[in-house]
């Protein structure tokens, strides 16, 4: 479930592309933005106390494809805790002059990359590889956020799959992108994400009517969505090729939640639990190859039977609520990592939910592929939402 499960095709990044851009200063993104600092300190800013989610502490333009402007973004989130926090990512948008009402936004929600800071997509500094299908939605007049979420490159550990955490980021991004006058964003958001980005992407459609109601969402996809946790998390925890992604489960939830982080030590074998510190220092893969041993090693009692997991699960778990605007979910038959039962399990308890929800699926298609196989559908979907025609269920 990384940025780099499948291969994308990179822009060619000259430096004549780089001087059509703005300069990397507060004129480049509005009067009233800040310019951050270069390297590692961009991600250092501080939450004001008197901000709003939404709020931009500070940018910087970064290399773009020709005919569009790109900006890392420090923006302000606000923690499960209710903490305000900062939260970095990307925007991305067509550099010609938008058009009356703004750009609609595509808020992009990325794949499992891993806890530790150097796992954030916008330190990456080739665009395609942190967002996927960016020509497409340049080419269509999308403006494009892509979150890092929290604690990814800013300051805490990342609190991997919980909902709330996740939905924030992908929200105030989007929000933090109207700020950017010359982003030219409208309040129109399509909603999209990938794997754990799925997780989030299904949160942040929950969440937005009560947290930003400033948005117009205009639709909810996601694709191989890691929706049903009690699942995917209990049966990965015997599987010893699994583990890591067991292991980011239950840090994940205890970088968010005091109670969760003082079980891990009911959850983990003591060598598991020393192991386990991985998270803090390297990515996913480099977090499964470490944890890769037999189960017994690592994990001393499945997180399901350690209170307060299972409630934890439960609340992170998407389609307890009715989502308020239309949702596509895409999952591919062959997919061996967010397995397609789990998917199918995730489609009928939001059906019963009452929400409007149009489920593809794609024979032969794994986890990575399953975002080449439904590219077409999945923007042709986005565009029909945005131009308000009604939409599909398979409910």
């Amino acid at each position: 479930m990384t940025r780099r499960m499948f291969s994308l095709s990179v822009v060619a990044l000259t430096t004549a592309i780089a001087l059509v851009m703005a300069p990397a200063g507060a004129g480049a993104a509005g009067p009233k933005i800040a310019m951050g600092p270069a390297g590692v300190a961009f991600y250092h800013g501080k939450a004001r106390a008197k901000g709003k989610p939404g709020d931009v502490i500070w940018v910087r333009a970064v290399a773009a494809p020709k005919g569009a402007r790109a900006w890392k973004v420090l923006y302000q989130s606000k923690a499960v805790s209710g903490k305000p926090i900062v939260v970095s990512g990307l925007i991305v948008a067509p550099s010609a002059k938008a058009p009356k009402g703004g750009r609609p936004v595509v808020t992009w929600a990325h794949g499992t990359t891993g806890l530790a800071d150097a796992c954030a997509p916008s330190k990456d500094s080739k665009l395609n590889a942190a967002i996927p299908w960016l020509d497409k939605y340049l080419a269509n007049g999308y403006v494009v956020t892509a979150t890092d979420y929290e604690g990814l490159g800013t300051a805490g550990l990342h609190p991997y799959l919980v909902g709330e955490s996740e939905g924030r980021g992908v929200l105030d991004i989007a929000r933090a992108a109207r700020k950017i006058t010359a982003a030219g964003a409208s309040k129109k958001v399509i909603i999209f994400g990938h794997s754990q980005g799925g997780h989030a992407a299904l949160f942040a459609g929950q969440l937005a009517p009560a947290y930003a109601p400033d948005l117009d969402v205009q639709g909810v996809a996601a694709a191989a969505p890691a929706a049903e946790l009690k699942l995917l998390l209990g049966a990965a925890a015997g599987v010893d090729s699994y583990l890591g992604y067991v292991t980011m489960g239950a840090r994940g939830f205890g970088a968010a939640y005091p109670a969760a982080q003082h079980a891990l030590s009911t959850v983990f074998t003591p060598q598991g639990l020393k192991d386990s510190d991985v998270v803090n220092t390297k990515c996913s893969g480099d977090v499964g190859t470490t944890m890769v041993k037999p189960a017994a090693q690592v994990i001393a009692k499945n997180p399901l039977d350690v209170p307060p997991f299972p409630a934890l699960i439960d609340e992170n778990t998407p389609a307890g609520v009715k989502t308020a605007s239309p949702m596509l979910v895409v999952q591919g038959d062959a997919d061996q990592l967010v397995i397609p039962s789990t998917t199918d399990a995730f489609v009928k308890r939001a059906c019963g939910t009452g929400d409007s929800l149009d489920y593809k699926q794609y024979p032969g298609a794994d986890h990575g592929r399953v975002m080449i196989d439904s590219q077409a559908d999945v923007l042709s979907w986005m565009a029909d939402r945005l131009a308000g025609k009604p939409a599909p269920t398979t409910c």
